[in-house]
Protein backbone atom coordinates (compact mmCIF):
# COMPACT_ATOMS: atom_id res chain seq x y z
CA UNK A 1 0.00 0.00 0.00
CA UNK A 2 1.88 2.95 -1.37
CA UNK A 3 0.73 6.19 -0.47
CA UNK A 4 1.50 9.70 0.41
CA UNK A 5 1.07 11.64 3.55
CA UNK A 6 0.02 15.45 3.89
CA UNK A 7 0.48 17.16 7.28
CA UNK A 8 -0.73 20.82 7.62
CA UNK A 9 0.30 23.03 10.30
CA UNK A 10 -1.74 23.98 13.39
CA UNK A 11 0.56 25.06 16.45
CA UNK A 12 0.37 22.79 19.41
CA UNK A 13 -1.89 20.99 17.34
CA UNK A 14 0.57 19.43 15.47
CA UNK A 15 0.82 16.93 17.82
CA UNK A 16 -2.26 15.08 16.51
CA UNK A 17 0.21 14.34 13.50
CA UNK A 18 2.06 12.10 15.72
CA UNK A 19 -1.37 10.04 16.96
CA UNK A 20 -2.56 9.45 12.95
CA UNK A 21 0.84 8.46 12.25
CA UNK A 22 0.66 5.77 15.09
CA UNK A 23 -2.44 4.52 14.52
CA UNK A 24 -1.60 4.19 10.89
CA UNK A 25 1.28 1.58 12.18
CA UNK A 26 -0.63 -0.10 13.72
CA UNK A 27 -2.21 -1.31 11.10
CA UNK A 28 0.81 -1.57 8.58
CA UNK A 29 0.44 1.40 6.69
CA UNK A 30 3.50 3.74 6.47
CA UNK A 31 3.10 6.46 3.80
CA UNK A 32 5.99 6.41 1.08
CA UNK A 33 6.11 9.90 0.59
CA UNK A 34 5.14 12.34 3.27
CA UNK A 35 5.08 16.29 3.33
CA UNK A 36 4.45 18.64 6.24
CA UNK A 37 3.88 22.24 6.69
CA UNK A 38 4.70 24.68 9.97
CA UNK A 39 3.99 21.84 12.87
CA UNK A 40 3.28 19.62 10.57
CA UNK A 41 6.74 19.80 9.03
CA UNK A 42 8.67 18.97 12.42
CA UNK A 43 6.61 15.60 12.15
CA UNK A 44 7.10 14.99 8.17
CA UNK A 45 10.68 15.77 8.85
CA UNK A 46 11.40 13.55 11.93
CA UNK A 47 9.79 10.76 10.73
CA UNK A 48 11.66 10.86 7.64
CA UNK A 49 14.88 11.25 9.46
CA UNK A 50 13.55 7.82 10.83
CA UNK A 51 12.23 8.27 14.28
CA UNK A 52 9.01 6.52 15.46
CA UNK A 53 5.77 7.92 16.60
CA UNK A 54 6.21 6.95 19.61
CA UNK A 55 9.89 9.03 20.26
CA UNK A 56 8.21 11.42 18.38
CA UNK A 57 5.88 11.56 21.34
CA UNK A 58 8.24 11.38 23.88
CA UNK A 59 9.79 14.86 22.18
CA UNK A 60 6.84 16.27 22.05
CA UNK A 61 6.17 16.10 25.66
CA UNK A 62 10.16 17.34 26.35
CA UNK A 63 9.24 20.65 24.22
CA UNK A 64 6.54 21.10 26.08
CA UNK A 65 6.61 25.09 27.19
CA UNK A 66 10.13 25.04 26.59
CA UNK A 67 12.27 26.33 23.86
CA UNK A 68 10.46 29.53 23.65
CA UNK A 69 13.22 32.23 23.63
CA UNK A 70 11.22 35.58 23.45
CA UNK A 71 13.00 38.27 21.12
CA UNK A 72 12.94 41.18 24.16
CA UNK A 73 15.65 43.26 22.75
CA UNK A 74 14.22 43.18 19.83
CA UNK A 75 10.38 43.77 21.62
CA UNK A 76 12.22 46.69 23.12
CA UNK A 77 13.87 48.21 20.43
CA UNK A 78 11.08 48.37 18.44
CA UNK A 79 8.59 50.22 20.64
CA UNK A 80 11.50 52.52 21.47
CA UNK A 81 11.49 53.42 17.79
CA UNK A 82 7.54 53.62 17.50
CA UNK A 83 7.31 55.74 20.33
CA UNK A 84 10.02 58.10 18.65
CA UNK A 85 7.85 58.15 15.32
CA UNK A 86 10.39 55.60 13.33
CA UNK A 87 9.26 52.53 11.72
CA UNK A 88 9.69 49.56 14.37
CA UNK A 89 12.32 46.89 12.78
CA UNK A 90 11.50 44.48 14.76
CA UNK A 91 10.63 41.71 13.29
CA UNK A 92 9.24 38.81 15.45
CA UNK A 93 8.20 38.05 19.36
CA UNK A 94 10.15 35.05 19.54
CA UNK A 95 13.63 34.50 17.81
CA UNK A 96 13.60 30.87 16.94
CA UNK A 97 16.86 30.38 17.63
CA UNK A 98 16.30 27.40 20.73
CA UNK A 99 14.02 25.77 18.92
CA UNK A 100 16.56 25.58 15.86
CA UNK A 101 18.98 24.70 17.92
CA UNK A 102 16.92 21.63 19.50
CA UNK A 103 15.96 20.51 15.97
CA UNK A 104 19.47 20.24 15.14
CA UNK A 105 20.46 18.05 18.43
CA UNK A 106 17.56 16.09 17.47
CA UNK A 107 18.74 15.66 13.35
CA UNK A 108 22.38 16.71 13.60
CA UNK A 109 23.40 18.25 9.88
CA UNK A 110 22.21 15.66 7.74
CA UNK A 111 20.84 17.25 4.42
CA UNK A 112 17.29 17.36 3.41
CA UNK A 113 18.29 15.39 0.27
CA UNK A 114 20.35 12.19 1.90
CA UNK A 115 17.36 11.04 3.26
CA UNK A 116 15.97 8.48 1.80
CA UNK A 117 12.04 8.84 2.22
CA UNK A 118 10.84 11.48 -0.48
CA UNK A 119 9.97 14.76 1.87
CA UNK A 120 8.27 18.14 0.97
CA UNK A 121 8.56 20.83 3.43
CA UNK A 122 7.31 24.27 2.13
CA UNK A 123 8.20 27.75 3.36
CA UNK A 124 7.93 30.90 2.12
CA UNK A 125 9.77 34.17 0.90
CA UNK A 126 7.97 36.78 1.77
CA UNK A 127 9.88 39.55 0.41
CA UNK A 128 9.62 37.61 -2.85
CA UNK A 129 6.09 35.98 -2.60
CA UNK A 130 7.50 32.55 -3.79
CA UNK A 131 6.74 29.11 -2.44
CA UNK A 132 9.84 27.53 -1.16
CA UNK A 133 9.95 23.81 -1.11
CA UNK A 134 12.74 22.43 0.76
CA UNK A 135 12.74 18.81 -1.32
CA UNK A 136 14.60 15.23 -1.44
CA UNK A 137 13.08 14.48 -5.05
CA UNK A 138 12.56 17.06 -7.31
CA UNK A 139 8.81 16.80 -8.95
CA UNK A 140 8.28 15.34 -12.34
CA UNK A 141 6.70 18.55 -13.72
CA UNK A 142 8.46 22.05 -12.76
CA UNK A 143 6.06 25.06 -11.40
CA UNK A 144 4.27 26.57 -14.27
CA UNK A 145 5.29 29.90 -12.86
CA UNK A 146 7.58 31.39 -11.03
CA UNK A 147 5.71 31.73 -7.90
CA UNK A 148 7.46 28.42 -6.89
CA UNK A 149 11.02 27.30 -6.43
CA UNK A 150 12.36 23.75 -5.02
CA UNK A 151 15.87 23.39 -2.93
CA UNK A 152 17.45 20.24 -2.37
CA UNK A 153 20.43 20.94 -0.30
CA UNK A 154 20.13 22.10 3.02
CA UNK A 155 20.15 20.72 6.37
CA UNK A 156 17.12 19.20 7.49
CA UNK A 157 16.62 21.46 10.60
CA UNK A 158 16.50 24.57 8.52
CA UNK A 159 14.03 23.65 6.52
CA UNK A 160 11.96 22.94 9.23
CA UNK A 161 12.84 26.19 11.10
CA UNK A 162 11.65 28.21 8.34
CA UNK A 163 8.55 26.27 7.53
CA UNK A 164 7.54 27.45 11.59
CA UNK A 165 8.08 30.83 11.58
CA UNK A 166 4.67 31.72 12.02
CA UNK A 167 4.68 35.66 11.01
CA UNK A 168 5.46 38.23 13.71
CA UNK A 169 5.44 35.75 15.73
CA UNK A 170 8.39 34.14 15.26
CA UNK A 171 11.55 36.05 13.65
CA UNK A 172 11.77 34.88 9.90
CA UNK A 173 14.57 32.39 9.24
CA UNK A 174 17.14 33.66 6.88
CA UNK A 175 18.76 31.44 4.24
CA UNK A 176 20.89 31.94 1.17
CA UNK A 177 19.55 35.76 0.91
CA UNK A 178 15.91 34.70 1.50
CA UNK A 179 13.44 36.07 4.27
CA UNK A 180 11.41 32.42 4.68
CA UNK A 181 8.26 32.51 6.84
CA UNK A 182 5.60 29.91 7.42
CA UNK A 183 5.06 27.74 4.20
CA UNK A 184 1.14 28.18 5.32
CA UNK A 185 0.99 31.72 4.31
CA UNK A 186 0.17 29.59 0.81
CA UNK A 187 -0.01 25.89 1.40
CA UNK A 188 -0.91 24.58 4.40
CA UNK A 189 -1.66 20.72 3.34
CA UNK A 190 1.18 20.02 0.78
CA UNK A 191 -1.06 17.40 -1.45
CA UNK A 192 -0.02 18.68 -4.27
CA UNK A 193 3.65 18.53 -4.60
CA UNK A 194 3.13 14.54 -3.54
CA UNK A 195 1.07 14.29 -6.36
CA UNK A 196 4.02 15.75 -8.51
CA UNK A 197 6.45 13.64 -6.78
CA UNK A 198 5.11 10.12 -7.83
CA UNK A 199 2.39 9.32 -5.04
CA UNK A 200 -0.66 8.29 -6.81
CA UNK A 201 -2.77 8.37 -3.60
CA UNK A 202 -2.35 10.96 -0.90
CA UNK A 203 -4.41 11.17 2.33
CA UNK A 204 -4.18 14.20 3.76
CA UNK A 205 -4.32 15.46 7.76
CA UNK A 206 -6.07 19.40 8.39
CA UNK A 207 -5.65 20.30 11.35
CA UNK A 208 -6.22 24.06 10.56
CA UNK A 209 -9.68 26.17 10.98
CA UNK A 210 -12.57 24.81 9.25
CA UNK A 211 -15.03 28.07 9.79
CA UNK A 212 -15.86 27.32 13.53
CA UNK A 213 -16.41 30.07 15.99
CA UNK A 214 -13.37 30.43 18.42
CA UNK A 215 -14.09 32.97 21.43
CA UNK A 216 -10.68 32.69 22.65
CA UNK A 217 -8.97 34.86 20.37
CA UNK A 218 -8.09 37.43 22.11
CA UNK A 219 -4.70 37.99 22.49
CA UNK A 220 -1.90 38.85 20.45
CA UNK A 221 -0.47 35.65 18.95
CA UNK A 222 -4.05 34.09 18.98
CA UNK A 223 -5.31 37.06 16.93
CA UNK A 224 -2.13 35.98 14.51
CA UNK A 225 -3.13 32.62 14.31
CA UNK A 226 -6.50 32.80 13.65
CA UNK A 227 -5.74 35.73 10.91
CA UNK A 228 -3.33 32.69 9.42
CA UNK A 229 -5.61 30.08 9.74
CA UNK A 230 -8.26 31.71 8.27
CA UNK A 231 -5.96 33.16 4.67
CA UNK A 232 -4.97 28.95 4.98
CA UNK A 233 -8.72 27.65 5.52
CA UNK A 234 -9.54 29.64 1.97
CA UNK A 235 -6.16 28.31 0.34
CA UNK A 236 -6.32 24.52 1.46
CA UNK A 237 -9.96 24.24 -0.01
CA UNK A 238 -8.31 24.95 -3.48
CA UNK A 239 -5.35 23.88 -3.09
CA UNK A 240 -6.19 20.50 -1.51
CA UNK A 241 -8.40 18.43 -4.24
CA UNK A 242 -6.22 16.30 -5.49
CA UNK A 243 -6.52 14.22 -2.30
CA UNK A 244 -7.87 10.51 -2.03
CA UNK A 245 -9.35 11.33 1.71
CA UNK A 246 -8.77 14.02 4.14
CA UNK A 247 -9.04 13.52 7.84
CA UNK A 248 -10.12 16.57 9.94
CA UNK A 249 -9.71 15.78 13.78
CA UNK A 250 -11.94 19.22 14.48
CA UNK A 251 -9.44 20.21 17.27
CA UNK A 252 -9.90 24.16 16.37
CA UNK A 253 -11.19 24.55 20.63
CA UNK A 254 -7.09 23.51 21.01
CA UNK A 255 -5.34 27.48 21.11
CA UNK A 256 -1.84 27.57 19.45
CA UNK A 257 0.18 27.20 22.27
CA UNK A 258 -2.08 25.39 24.44
CA UNK A 259 0.63 23.07 25.75
CA UNK A 260 -1.97 21.18 28.33
CA UNK A 261 -3.49 19.97 26.10
CA UNK A 262 -0.67 17.77 23.71
CA UNK A 263 -1.38 14.41 25.20
CA UNK A 264 -5.19 15.36 24.05
CA UNK A 265 -3.69 16.19 20.12
CA UNK A 266 -1.93 13.24 20.21
CA UNK A 267 -4.81 11.12 21.10
CA UNK A 268 -7.46 12.70 19.51
CA UNK A 269 -5.54 11.93 16.11
CA UNK A 270 -4.94 8.20 16.70
CA UNK A 271 -8.60 7.71 17.33
CA UNK A 272 -9.69 9.87 14.73
CA UNK A 273 -7.59 7.58 12.14
CA UNK A 274 -8.93 4.13 13.98
CA UNK A 275 -12.39 5.49 13.41
CA UNK A 276 -11.74 6.09 9.96
CA UNK A 277 -9.06 3.31 9.09
CA UNK A 278 -11.80 1.39 6.57
CA UNK A 279 -11.84 4.28 4.50
CA UNK A 280 -8.47 4.97 4.49
CA UNK A 281 -7.64 1.92 3.37
CA UNK A 282 -10.41 1.99 0.94
CA UNK A 283 -9.02 5.26 -0.49
CA UNK A 284 -5.43 4.32 -0.52
CA UNK A 285 -6.31 0.28 -2.80
CA UNK A 286 -8.75 2.48 -4.95
CA UNK A 287 -8.12 1.66 -8.33
CA UNK A 288 -10.61 4.10 -9.25
CA UNK A 289 -9.78 7.96 -10.35
CA UNK A 290 -9.09 10.30 -6.69
CA UNK A 291 -12.44 11.39 -5.04
CA UNK A 292 -12.30 14.28 -2.38
CA UNK A 293 -13.45 12.89 1.06
CA UNK A 294 -13.70 15.22 4.52
CA UNK A 295 -14.14 13.28 7.95
CA UNK A 296 -14.52 15.49 10.63
CA UNK A 297 -14.55 14.34 14.29
CA UNK A 298 -17.14 16.60 16.39
CA UNK A 299 -16.52 17.15 19.84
Amino acid sequence: MRFGLALSGGGIRGATHIGVLKALEEEGLKPSWIAGTSAGSIVAGLYSYGLSPQEMEDIAIDLRGKYIDLNLSGLALGLGQWLIGKEPSTDGIVKGKAIEKYLKKLTGSVNIKDIHMPLAIPAVDINRAQTVIFINRLPRTPAKENRTIYINNVCLYKAIRASIAIPVIFKPMILDGRRLVDGGVTDNLPVEILKNMGAERVIGVDLGYNGQLRREVDNLIEIGSQGLDIMAYQITSLKSQGADFIIRPGIYDVAIRDTEMLIGCIDRGYNVAQENMKRIKSAINSSYPTPFFYTVQRL
